[in-house]
């Protein structure tokens, strides 16, 4: 498969001093361009998996140091909607992720389904691995109706985090503003009252700096940035691994007329012919 290079996206980290409340901020316009042609999407369902990849970043983003944050999103028990599973796999400077069908479902990725609960029913498992790099992740899912991929991160952040938040997922665009230590309801009224006055014109097309001057009030000020795009890390190596899990029988089941297994990454769609017992 062959690989077309895109320029990295840039995270931006703020503080708003005023309201005692720092944020981040992405336009994942490369991550998106590379996830729809590596998976064949576009349209809605493009939409909802662009912004399940660049709310995964947002989520490390806050981890303080984390070495990897999966956000999945997994279609209500016993839904007839088309997807099954929507999974973004974050680690510092890139992100990965794959999309699963209901079976006979997948000629449906094109349809103009709106929300998110016409693509997995309600309500929406969410889960999320939070590995910060010391070997015992932290572990959460939550249930929660609503048909806004932002509302069910905010849900998540307050019910099994405890972090007061408020998010936007727009197009390519995500953005996030968090409570700090010392900030009050009037604080966190004044950040999210300006953050709920930037317009969607705005926020569709416009510059970091042009979004974060919203927040001129607040005494905004850009504290980093990190460089993300979508990149799978599988290897041969990798995938050889894998067959150690499966039976000789089975192996040979699956072994074509040369002796060998082709296994397919989930990620990228990148195909390994691998010798059996290799």
């Amino acid at each position: 498969m062959t690989h077309i290079a895109t320029e990295p996206d840039q995270l931006t980290r703020f503080l708003l001093p005023d309201a005692f409340t720092r944020g981040a901020i992405i336009r994942g316009d490369g991550i998106v361009r590379e996830a729809m042609r590596v998976h064949g999407l576009n349209g809605p369902a493009a939409d909802l998996f662009g912004q399940t990849l660049v709310a995964s970043i947002l989520l490390l983003s806050i981890s303080k140091g984390g070495m990897r944050q999966v956000l999945q999103l997994d279609a209500a028990v016993d839904s007839a909607a088309p997807l099954r599973r929507l999974l973004s796999e974050a680690r510092p400077g890139a992100v990965r992720g794959y999309v699963s069908w209901q079976e006979e479902k997948t000629a449906l990725r094109y349809v103009e389904h709106s929300g998110l609960g016409s693509w997995m029913g309600s309500p929406v498992r969410l889960s999320t691995v939070r590995d910060m790099g010391v070997g015992h992740p932290y572990i959460s899912t939550i249930e929660h109706a609503s048909d806004h991929l932002a509302d069910q991160l905010i849900h998540y952040l307050n019910q099994s985090v405890q972090i007061r938040a408020d998010i936007i997922l727009h197009g390519d665009l995500g953005l996030m503003i968090e409570a700090m230590p010392g900030c009050d309801e009037e604080h966190w009224f004044k950040a999210v009252e300006a953050m709920a006055k930037i317009p969607n014109t705005i926020l569709e097309r416009e510059s970091t700096e042009s979004i974060l001057s919203h927040f001129s009030t607040l005494n905004c000020k850009v504290v980093g940035s990190d460089s993300y795009a979508y990149r799978c890390d599988c290897s041969r190596e990798k995938m050889q691994a894998a067959l150690d899990g499966i039976s000789k029988e089975q192996l040979e089941e699956l072994a074509d007329e040369q002796g060998k297994v082709t296994l397919s990454c989930q990620y990228c769609d990148n195909f390994y012919a691998l010798e059996i017992g290799a």
